[in-house]
Protein backbone atom coordinates (compact mmCIF):
# COMPACT_ATOMS: atom_id res chain seq x y z
CA UNK A 1 0.00 0.00 0.00
CA UNK A 2 1.12 3.38 -1.02
CA UNK A 3 2.05 5.74 2.28
CA UNK A 4 -0.94 8.46 1.93
CA UNK A 5 1.46 11.36 2.99
CA UNK A 6 4.34 10.18 -0.20
CA UNK A 7 1.00 10.55 -2.37
CA UNK A 8 0.20 14.27 -1.24
CA UNK A 9 3.73 15.10 -1.38
CA UNK A 10 3.98 14.03 -4.68
CA UNK A 11 0.80 15.37 -6.22
CA UNK A 12 1.12 19.01 -4.37
CA UNK A 13 4.89 19.41 -5.84
CA UNK A 14 4.14 18.06 -9.05
CA UNK A 15 5.78 15.63 -11.71
CA UNK A 16 9.54 15.39 -11.20
CA UNK A 17 11.37 16.84 -13.94
CA UNK A 18 15.29 16.62 -14.49
CA UNK A 19 16.29 20.59 -15.02
CA UNK A 20 12.97 21.98 -15.00
CA UNK A 21 14.57 25.78 -16.01
CA UNK A 22 16.42 24.36 -18.72
CA UNK A 23 13.35 22.75 -20.29
CA UNK A 24 11.59 25.83 -19.62
CA UNK A 25 13.84 28.04 -21.21
CA UNK A 26 14.18 25.50 -24.37
CA UNK A 27 10.85 24.84 -24.78
CA UNK A 28 10.54 21.76 -23.19
CA UNK A 29 13.77 20.10 -24.31
CA UNK A 30 17.69 19.94 -23.00
CA UNK A 31 19.83 22.55 -24.07
CA UNK A 32 22.78 19.87 -25.19
CA UNK A 33 20.00 18.69 -27.99
CA UNK A 34 19.48 22.07 -29.09
CA UNK A 35 21.29 22.83 -32.77
CA UNK A 36 20.01 26.73 -33.36
CA UNK A 37 18.08 28.92 -31.42
CA UNK A 38 16.52 32.36 -32.71
CA UNK A 39 15.58 34.88 -30.61
CA UNK A 40 12.04 36.42 -30.20
CA UNK A 41 13.20 39.68 -32.13
CA UNK A 42 15.19 38.01 -34.87
CA UNK A 43 12.15 35.78 -35.52
CA UNK A 44 10.38 38.81 -36.39
CA UNK A 45 12.96 39.99 -38.64
CA UNK A 46 12.16 39.08 -42.34
CA UNK A 47 15.81 38.71 -42.96
CA UNK A 48 15.68 35.18 -40.74
CA UNK A 49 12.12 34.60 -42.90
CA UNK A 50 13.71 34.65 -45.97
CA UNK A 51 16.31 32.43 -45.36
CA UNK A 52 14.48 30.15 -43.36
CA UNK A 53 14.38 27.26 -45.96
CA UNK A 54 18.28 27.24 -46.75
CA UNK A 55 18.98 27.47 -43.36
CA UNK A 56 17.06 24.26 -42.74
CA UNK A 57 18.32 22.67 -45.64
CA UNK A 58 21.78 23.24 -43.59
CA UNK A 59 20.60 22.06 -40.86
CA UNK A 60 19.43 18.56 -42.53
CA UNK A 61 22.53 18.15 -44.63
CA UNK A 62 24.72 18.13 -41.33
CA UNK A 63 22.19 16.18 -39.58
CA UNK A 64 21.27 13.74 -41.77
CA UNK A 65 20.63 10.50 -39.27
CA UNK A 66 19.21 12.82 -36.61
CA UNK A 67 15.16 13.34 -36.06
CA UNK A 68 14.97 17.08 -36.48
CA UNK A 69 12.41 19.77 -34.49
CA UNK A 70 11.39 22.60 -34.72
CA UNK A 71 9.41 24.56 -32.37
CA UNK A 72 8.22 28.03 -32.43
CA UNK A 73 6.89 30.45 -30.04
CA UNK A 74 3.16 31.24 -29.80
CA UNK A 75 5.06 34.74 -28.61
CA UNK A 76 5.44 35.66 -32.16
CA UNK A 77 2.88 37.67 -34.57
CA UNK A 78 0.44 34.54 -36.22
CA UNK A 79 1.52 35.21 -39.97
CA UNK A 80 4.71 34.49 -38.72
CA UNK A 81 4.29 31.61 -36.91
CA UNK A 82 2.23 30.11 -39.81
CA UNK A 83 5.11 31.22 -42.20
CA UNK A 84 7.95 28.83 -40.17
CA UNK A 85 5.65 26.42 -39.48
CA UNK A 86 4.72 26.10 -43.66
CA UNK A 87 8.93 26.39 -44.10
CA UNK A 88 9.41 23.65 -41.68
CA UNK A 89 6.60 21.68 -43.04
CA UNK A 90 7.73 22.38 -46.81
CA UNK A 91 11.37 21.22 -45.31
CA UNK A 92 10.11 17.87 -43.95
CA UNK A 93 10.35 18.78 -40.35
CA UNK A 94 8.12 18.33 -37.62
CA UNK A 95 7.02 21.85 -36.03
CA UNK A 96 5.45 22.47 -33.45
CA UNK A 97 3.77 25.74 -31.59
CA UNK A 98 4.74 25.80 -28.34
CA UNK A 99 2.82 27.82 -25.74
CA UNK A 100 4.88 29.89 -23.39
CA UNK A 101 2.81 31.07 -20.59
CA UNK A 102 5.06 32.58 -18.52
CA UNK A 103 7.12 34.11 -21.10
CA UNK A 104 10.67 32.88 -19.42
CA UNK A 105 12.24 32.04 -22.85
CA UNK A 106 14.17 34.16 -25.20
CA UNK A 107 13.67 32.09 -28.30
CA UNK A 108 11.01 32.51 -30.85
CA UNK A 109 12.33 29.55 -32.60
CA UNK A 110 13.96 26.38 -31.30
CA UNK A 111 15.42 23.81 -33.83
CA UNK A 112 17.02 20.39 -32.03
CA UNK A 113 17.03 16.69 -31.95
CA UNK A 114 16.42 13.98 -29.59
CA UNK A 115 20.33 13.23 -28.99
CA UNK A 116 22.60 15.13 -27.33
CA UNK A 117 24.71 16.97 -29.49
CA UNK A 118 26.63 19.55 -27.18
CA UNK A 119 26.98 22.26 -29.42
CA UNK A 120 28.38 25.13 -28.22
CA UNK A 121 27.14 27.86 -30.37
CA UNK A 122 23.36 27.70 -31.38
CA UNK A 123 22.76 31.06 -32.04
CA UNK A 124 21.59 32.48 -35.60
CA UNK A 125 23.61 35.61 -35.68
CA UNK A 126 26.78 33.22 -35.22
CA UNK A 127 26.20 30.49 -37.22
CA UNK A 128 24.58 32.04 -39.68
CA UNK A 129 26.44 35.65 -39.58
CA UNK A 130 26.32 35.76 -43.56
CA UNK A 131 22.74 36.37 -43.70
CA UNK A 132 23.11 39.37 -41.11
CA UNK A 133 25.76 40.87 -42.85
CA UNK A 134 24.64 44.42 -44.30
CA UNK A 135 25.00 44.78 -48.21
CA UNK A 136 27.37 48.26 -48.72
CA UNK A 137 26.83 49.67 -51.59
CA UNK A 138 29.59 51.16 -53.61
CA UNK A 139 28.55 54.61 -54.12
CA UNK A 140 28.92 55.44 -57.56
CA UNK A 141 31.67 58.14 -58.57
CA UNK A 142 29.88 60.89 -60.08
CA UNK A 143 31.65 61.76 -63.42
CA UNK A 144 32.29 65.58 -64.10
CA UNK A 145 30.64 67.52 -66.67
CA UNK A 146 33.47 67.24 -69.04
CA UNK A 147 33.59 63.31 -68.88
CA UNK A 148 30.12 63.21 -69.64
CA UNK A 149 30.74 65.32 -72.73
CA UNK A 150 33.75 63.60 -74.20
CA UNK A 151 32.99 59.99 -72.44
CA UNK A 152 36.23 59.57 -70.84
Amino acid sequence: MVDLNQKILESACGEHQLNPDEQRKYFGTFKERVLLTILLKDAENSLILNHFSDILASIQANYPQEKVTVKISANLSLAKQMDYMKKAQQSGLTATIINDDKKRSPFGILIHTDKAENLKHTDVRLLYPQIFAEKTKEPKQKKSFWQKWFNS
